[in-house]
């Protein structure tokens, strides 16, 4: 039996990926308590604001890292490959360059909306994008090649990083401009490792010919598709913060942040799931095996977070002490709310890659009209921070209904076999 679990590949990986997976969520989560420690509560607040804004700003990345990884998976020739990611990677750059330099002309009032300080936070974030899009390249073309060793080992030299060189900024006075200059400087070792690493797999000479415009069209509309689903998880899964930020006093947001970096551990000790599911689905399923991987891949999430959620409910204040301190306590009752709240945003995450790997374009209305409602209801419903929690979690409910049920289908109803 062990053998047999062994043998099956897609649980190889998961677990090869869940390990490595695991390690980097207990340094990047020890980033949040060891600074929340280091800091007032205000800057903490900051701090977890930023990284907020820049998990949404990083859909952006996180867009043509899919798009690579499908590209990989599925293209057999290898030359087209080179083609379109080099195409992929020249119009990523001036998108980002524009934002970036967007973020930098607009830094004081970003400033004043989110009750910042300083305005250099933003810049280190405008640099960290930039840098972000070559990483997040070549950790694809790792990732679609299966190299999830490699890809974990990448993860856990940023987070490494990033921990070691907060520590030391916000230690020589720097606040928040150091918790984030600290993950550019760990971007910049991660992507070092990657570019070695992903050169053996697929090397990208500037010198290459592109014959044709045509796959980069099919992959921008593609990206479209990629950029509206990711914005819509992020949202779900950070946008509480921000949102936070701007309703309630810097103390209260603060406190609320600590809070929600525990949380969001379900969502990413996950991610490996949905990292694995990505490559593994193929869009000509001749054997209909991507129903099963999926099935496999959302019994594992279930396992995985469904344990973490447990222990965050029944020994939240426990948790809260060891992870962030007694003063967050506060909000402890939270916890668990919030903890099934990213328990359900990480399987409508699931399901999303699942039809993202399959290029299904019916996501978008679902991607595009849940973030709108939930803004909406923030907008009437504010009056604490319990009920922001519960605009989120309604919606997050009727996502998962409906994608459940449009799964249903495919596991009672027989596919047809095409005639030959």
């Amino acid at each position: 039996m062990i053998k047999q679990i062994y043998k099956d590949k897609f649980i190889k990986n998961n677990a090869i990926f869940f390990v490595g997976t695991l390690i980097i969520s207990v340094l990047t989560y020890l980033y949040h308590p060891v600074l929340s420690r280091m800091m007032n509560i205000e800057d903490f607040g900051e701090v977890q604001a930023l990284i907020s804004l820049y998990a949404i700003l990083g859909v952006i990345l996180g867009v043509y890292r899919v798009m690579v990884v499908n590209i990989v998976s599925n293209s057999e020739n290898i030359q087209e490959k080179q083609e379109i990611i080099l195409r992929l990677k020249k119009s990523g750059l001036l998108l980002v360059i524009t934002i970036a330099l967007l973020m930098i002309i607009l830094s004081n009032y970003l400033k004043q909306f989110l009750n910042f300080r300083s305005i250099y936070p933003f810049i280190s974030l405008a640099v960290l994008l930039i840098i972000g899009l070559f990483s997040n390249i070549r950790g694809a073309i790792l990732q679609g090649w299966h190299d999830f060793k490699a890809v974990s080992i990448a993860g856990i030299i940023s987070a490494l990083g990033r921990l070691g060189f907060a520590v030391l900024l916000v230690y020589l006075g720097w606040s928040a401009f150091g918790a984030i200059t600290a993950l550019v400087i760990a971007e910049i070792i991660s992507l070092l490792y990657v570019f070695n690493k992903s050169r053996k797999q697929l090397s990208l000479p500037l010198s290459l010919k592109i014959k044709s415009n045509r796959p980069l069209k099919n992959e921008l509309k593609y990206g479209l598709l990629i950029l509206v689903v990711g914005l819509c998880i992020t949202f779900l899964y950070s946008a509480d913060v921000i949102i936070i930020k701007h309703y309630f006093p810097p103390e209260q947001a603060g406190l609320y942040s600590g809070l929600a970096t525990i949380a969001r551990i379900i969502f990413f000790i996950t991610g490996s799931v949905s990292g694995v599911l990505l490559p593994s689905i193929k869009i000509d399923d001749l054997k209909n095996e991507n129903r099963k991987i999926l099935l496999k891949a959302a019994l594992i999430l279930s396992g995985l977070g469904g344990l973490a959620l447990l222990v965050f409910s029944v020994f939240s204040q426990l948790v809260i002490k060891i992870l962030i301190g007694q003063r967050y306590l506060v909000y402890g009752n939270l916890l668990p709310k919030l903890s099934l709240l990213l328990f359900i945003i990480s399987l409508i995450n699931l399901i999303f890659i699942y039809y993202l790997a399959l290029r299904k374009y019916f996501l978008c209305f679902v991607a595009v009209l849940s973030p709108l409602v939930i803004i909406a209801l923030s907008v009437f419903r504010h009056n604490s921070l319990s009920q922001i929690i519960n605009n989120f979690l309604l919606i997050s409910v009727l996502i998962l209904i409906y994608l459940v049920f449009r799964l249903l289908p495919h596991y009672f109803i027989k596919p047809k076999v095409s005639e030959a």
